[in-house]
């Protein structure tokens, strides 16, 4: 049921302009009295320009292994100690965890047999038993739905890198003095657990039974998902999930001097119910392929949680899809009818919706051959015209010293005359530790500046996190299609203008050398011809103050607003602590605004006046992951109002741009009201914090684009 967020299709329909532009900087300053620290405003939002996807791990699914992991042995001292080995083939251990699911509240359970440890038993004296290291593969979690699975194990336990968690046990209390076969002993175990990077204390209860060669062990902890960063998880409009997970063991050793446990376990297998249902081939193959292979397909972003290449591979999540398509989660669409009619939208019909429920509440029947292939149907944007090449001037090798690594690189078109793209492409070297990229246009007169940056910091490039300078054209994330602007439309470089890649590279396991590029297509025809047939697109960024002060119920010391700002200021540099006065300058607001925001929920807006005319090509919002509701609007409160784009449900992983159906054109100096608002229980805090504008996970943003044709430039 967690099926991917980030689909394909729905990025290719808004590449002509999703990224996050970042304004003509000159023409701001000219607009705006705060110019003067509007300059470390911009550079914070260089960061942003692929903030699409930014949720997701960026490494292929691994295919589950069920051997058994290996732990840590344990060996007699004496006559009257016997190990016992945990048997997997007899073993599992389980996360219990409520889970409301589409408005209806259920306990989600998973289980692995993949554990394996020692318990060493001393029947002379049961007070010097000792538990060895329990070592659990939870790449193996299985439930009742797949599409969990994947999700859970890719997402939230990133079980590729850490495929193995651990209770290390320190003390146990319960034991009687003298130890009789086929008695349970109740029984507390203390140690500490391990999942992922974080270890922490924890406690399990339960019992212990021996009975000649074999050992049982029954036993629960009931832990805090937040603790080890692994939830609570919060897909919005689908499911959530509380807190507290309870993890039980039920285990059975056997004495290792006369058994010796299996080193694999057979992989679990789902029942399938089969049913009458409506016909695979002739109604639910054509919605998957109109409505999901150009996403999931191999090789596409959504195939990291479901891959359809055939009929196949549709039926082991039957029942996930009924679900996501039920409830409206898939496919994606989150602007509400409230504002002008929108293009793109891939929701299901209410027929379609039907037909993919009842077949799979059938079972997911098939009545093709399960080898038949899915292909995709719908318009996929074409891939660029690769007329110009240019790659990173070499490779940089980076260090998991700096896991978030912002490294900006010149590269040199070679432009000796000014020339018009109508397309670009950025191509990742090393996927696994990209994370985003953004490029700039790097004007002649600054080149000098940028190349003394870079031959001050060693190694290629430079680090730079925020504005690296220039105008900002473009961004790549996991999962993005080259940008193909529209017909009759394109991007102007001057002569001499080169380009500034500022990649966003994450180092968590591993840091290969890479060497990405960037793929341009030049308008075919002379200067002279683009300049008469090409009009120029124009993106503008207009902002508004994140001031969400703590609940009321909260405490602590980032609770305290100058704290935080300190602690940003450390962070992020000055601009740390000059956007956030200055966007509530700009856009007249006070603190003592936010101040009775008291109850987990803030909201802010800010009118602006539009930069430029034309004729609207997209318009799109950013917050982060606490967002609700966006909304940005042309003229408020006049005969000319239009609602560009109204989002009642924010979803931090879905941040497409919006293009209107009809021709919509404003004038220069028209208003643009936007609307922001947030929500804490949309991603809790283990510790509570006052949350203002900046670019860290933890806080927050009020950031919209709106890009148009200048038809007139």
């Amino acid at each position: 049921m967690f099926l991917h967020q980030a689909c394909n299709n729905d990025v290719a329909a808004v590449t002509q302009g999703e990224w996050f532009f970042v304004a003509r900087l000159t023409s701001f300053v000219r607009r705006h009295p705060l110019a003067m620290i509007s300059l470390a405003m911009v550079g914070t939002l260089a960061g942003v320009g692929t903030w699409v996807y930014w949720t997701q791990v960026r490494v292929p699914y691994v295919e589950v292994s069920f051997l058994v992991p290996s732990a840590p042995e344990l060996a007699p001292s004496g006559p009257d100690q016997t190990v016992y080995r945990i048997d997997a083939s007899r073993s599992s251990v389980s996360y219990q965890v409520t889970e409301e699911l589409a408005g209806a509240e259920r306990d989600a359970v998973g289980t692995t047999q993949g554990v394996a440890g020692d318990i060493l038993v001393d029947a002379a004296d049961p007070s010097a038993s000792e538990v060895g290291p329990i070592v659990v593969n939870v790449q193996q979690f299985t439930s009742d739905e797949e599409l969990r699975d994947q999700r859970l194990q890719h997402d939230f336990l990133q079980s590729k890198d850490f495929p193995l968690a651990t209770f290390d046990t320190t003390s146990i209390e319960g034991l009687p003095g003298t130890i009789e076969d086929g008695t349970a002993y109740e029984v507390t175990l203390t140690g500490d657990l391990t999942v992922k990077e974080t270890t922490a204390p924890a406690k399990r209860t339960g019992t212990v039974t021996r009975d000649g060669g074999w050992l049982a062990v029954q036993a629960t902890a009931d832990v805090l998902m937040s603790t080890f960063d692994v939830g609570p998880i919060r897909l919005l409009g689908m499911v959530s999930t509380a807190d507290e997970v309870r993890l039980t063991i039920d285990a059975v050793a056997v004495d290792t001097a006369s058994a010796d446990p299996p080193s694999a376990v057979v992989a679990p297998q789902r029942e399938v119910a089969v049913g009458e249902g409506p016909s695979f081939a002739s109604e639910i193959q054509p919605i998957i392929e109109e409505k999901c292979a150009s996403c999931h397909a191999p090789g596409e972003v959504g195939a990291l949680y479901w891959e359809v290449e055939t009929a196949g591979d549709a039926v082991p999540v039957a029942s996930g899809l009924g679900l996501v398509v039920q409830t409206g989660y898939m496919p994606p669409w989150h602007a509400t009818d409230v504002g002008v009619p929108l293009q793109g939208d891939p929701s299901l019909s209410q027929d379609q919706i039907d037909a993919v429920v009842a077949w799979a509440d059938a079972g997911g029947p098939l009545d093709v051959d399960p080898a038949t292939p899915l292909r995709a149907t719908n318009e996929v944007v074409p891939d660029i015209r690769p007329d110009l090449e240019v790659a990173l001037p070499e490779p940089y090798d980076g260090s998991e010293a700096t896991p978030n690594d912002y490294r900006c690189f010149i590269l040199d078109p070679g432009f000796t005359e000014p020339t018009w793209l109508t397309g670009h492409q950025f191509v990742p070297d090393q996927v696994e530790i990209t994370h985003h990229a953004t490029m700039f246009r790097l004007p002649k007169e600054r080149r000098a500046d940028a190349e003394a940056r870079d031959a001050a910091d060693e190694g290629p490039g430079w680090q730079c996190f925020g504005q690296p300078g220039g105008r900002q054209f473009g961004g790549w994330a996991p999962g993005s299609n080259p940008a193909n602007y529209p017909d009759g439309t394109g991007l102007r470089f001057e002569a001499g203008e080169a380009v500034i890649v500022q990649m966003h590279y994450h180092f968590a396991h591993t840091a290969p050398p890479d060497q990405s590029k960037m793929v341009f297509e030049l308008a075919p025809g002379t200067l002279a011809e683009n300049d008469a047939t090409l009009d120029p697109i124009e993106y503008d960024v207009y902002l508004g103050p994140a001031e969400i002060p703590c609940r009321s119920d909260q405490t602590g010391p980032l609770c305290d607003r100058d704290t935080v700002i300190a602690e940003l200021v450390e962070e992020f540099g000055g601009g740390g602590a000059a956007i956030p006065e200055a966007l509530m300058g700009l856009c007249g607001a006070k603190l003592s605004d936010f101040e009775d925001m008291t109850d987990g929920t803030a909201s802010a807006d800010c009118t602006h006046r539009a930069r430029h005319g034309g004729e609207v090509l997209f318009a799109a919002g950013h917050m982060h992951e606490r967002g609700a509701t966006f909304r940005m609007t042309i003229n408020e409160g006049t005969p000319d109002e239009k609602i560009l784009l109204d989002i009642d449900n924010w979803d931090f992983s879905w941040q497409r741009g919006y293009s209107p159906v009809e021709t919509i054109t404003i004038e220069r100096g028209d208003e643009i009201h936007i609307e922001c608002s947030w929500d804490r229980s949309r991603k809790p805090q283990v510790e509570p914090r006052y949350i203002t504008w900046a670019e860290g996970t933890e806080d927050e943003m009020c950031y919209s684009t709106l890009a148009v044709i200048d038809r007139d430039g």
